[in-house]
């Protein structure tokens, strides 16, 4: 490979946290213009990686060299002044600045020493915004009119203004939906002409082997191997990540019983309109949709969080519309949300306060609670659901984001829940995980759980779900068996048509 079509290297990585290993001897090359996507499953080394180069973590040994040279990358401003840019999953705007502002944070244009006038610094946002294709955004309006996905485009905008040489995409499409997503791999396209490199991670591997040229596999800080993207296929990325053949537990229909929970003409304040579906007693009942359409909002008006204003929710045939959630809980209906770090979990406390919240009742004994009954019953559910954790004291927000999310399931099941509300229940998970959470999904309904999943995710909802309600604008277009459900007629209803 020619030196002068190399951007970055790195040369024989490693990097050791007390007691982890989480980089072993990693090198890579990152050609100029390439996407060079990174996959790996959670604790793989990814993070960790990337922090080095972006100067937050120091390597113990190993190199980084950028366009033949080695580079010092000792903190954060010094990976900026060599070209490196980091877009992270969360959005990162000054929602109140117009903008041209924010386009220009880093280098606002001056005159005679002075900030320079806005109609010059309304004609540089200008040009930006024209390279990633948004020349039709008013550079003078505030970035907190725009939409999440348009924020993300401007904070792309802004990174384009630094001259940038590498810039690091951390799961870039978890907020958007396909459109804007693709509006996104459009903008890539016209980064890899000016001879941007990207790193592109990210746990949708279609997506990665969709707009990567080539892609490195980590598994537990090692490199494990970097192949052409248009040669190897998802199946195979799988298989590098979690050092084995993926073997998938098939899920076989239950026995449906009565309807669980029902639903007549619900309208809440947030999108949704006159939806109308049943869940029955043992079925896994899907709703998909794109990004938006009101699958979170259909959620959050079943558990009660807002307000119903029209409409009838049964419970088990009883009319809930109007109960506060205390009672719907108390009648076995929990939701677990998408937002499962600020939502769920309380992540300044262990494993064992996360997986007991809520359920101190149960654990009380003569007005006070009985450690050792929580503890034998948290230790319960936390082996069925395969928690991995040194341990029950063990802060919550050390653990990954599968186990975080079997830490939820397991507090569910320990108050007996009847009805479990999972709203995208994998996002952000590594693959290996996702599939455990499947087969504990299954399991769960095999022993008289109902669950519906709400999920923008067609492969999760098509490999789960016996029933599938398809929502668009907050209605729903059509409900469909697992038998009538394809990618074809999922995709169909939620655009609309």
């Amino acid at each position: 490979m020619s030196l002068n079509n190399v951007s970055l290297e790195f040369v024989n990585i490693c990097k050791t946290f007390p007691g982890v290993r989480a980089l072993d001897d990693v090198s890579l090359v990152v050609k100029k213009g390439e996407v060079h996507g990174i996959v790996g499953e959670n604790g793989a080394g990814k993070s960790t990686l990337i922090k080095i180069l972006c100067g937050i973590y120091i390597a113990d040994s190993g190199e980084i060299i950028i366009e033949g040279k080695k580079a010092n990358l000792h903190n954060p401003s010094a990976a900026q002044s060599h070209g490196i840019q980091v877009m992270h999953q969360e959005i990162n705007v000054l929602p109140n600045m117009s903008v041209a502002e924010n386009i220009l944070l880093y280098k606002l244009p001056r005159k005679f020493g002075f900030w320079a006038d806005d109609k010059t610094l309304f004609k540089l946002a200008k040009k930006f915004l024209m390279q990633i294709g948004l020349d039709h955004i008013d550079p003078r309006r505030k970035v907190g009119e725009f939409s999440l996905a348009t924020q993300q485009m401007i904070n792309l905008a802004r990174i384009l203004s630094t001259t940038p040489k590498v810039i690091v995409l951390d799961e870039p499409t978890a907020s958007l939906t396909q459109n804007e997503a693709e509006q996104l791999f459009e903008s890539i396209e016209r980064f890899k002409k000016l001879g941007v490199s990207i790193i592109y991670i990210s746990h949708y591997l279609d997506e990665v082997l969709k707009i990567s040229d080539r892609v490195t596999v980590l598994r537990n800080g090692k490199q494990i191997t970097t192949v052409d993207s248009k040669k190897t296929s998802s199946e195979e990325l799988v298989t590098a990540m979690i050092g084995k053949k993926l073997t998938v537990k098939r899920r076989f229909t239950e026995e449906f019983g009565d309807n669980v929970l029902e639903l007549k003409n619900v309208s809440s304040p947030f999108i949704i309109k006159r939806i109308s579906f049943n869940v029955k007693h043992k079925e896994i009942f899907g709703l998909y949709g794109l990004n938006g359409a009101g699958k979170t909002e259909t959620m959050r008006a079943i558990f009660g969080i807002d307000t119903i204003l029209e409409g009838v929710v049964k419970l088990f045939g009883q009319d809930e519309t109007q109960s506060e959630i205390p009672r719907k809980m108390d009648k076995g209906l929990v939701y677990i949300a998408e937002e499962r770090r600020r939502q769920g979990l309380v992540l300044g406390m262990t494993v064992k306060e996360n997986a007991s919240l809520g359920n101190e009742k149960k654990y009380a004994k003569a007005f006070l609670i009985s450690e050792k009954n929580e503890i034998e019953d948290i230790k319960t559910y936390i082996s069925r659901m395969s928690v991995m954790t040194p341990s029950l004291k063990t802060p919550i927000s050390s653990l990954s984001g599968g186990n975080q999310q079997k830490v939820i399931m397991s507090r569910c099941l320990a108050r007996d829940a009847k009805i479990i509300l999972l709203d995208e229940p994998t996002v952000g998970i590594d693959v290996g995980a996702r599939e455990e959470i499947y087969n504990l999904i299954s399991e769960i309904v095999s022993t008289g759980t109902t669950v519906v999943i709400a999920s923008s995710d067609m492969n999760e909802i098509l490999r789960m779900c016996d029933r599938i309600a398809i929502i668009a604008h907050g209605t729903i277009r059509k409900i469909l068996s697992r038998e009538e459900a394809s990618e074809e007629k999922l995709l169909l209803h939620a655009i609309g048509e």
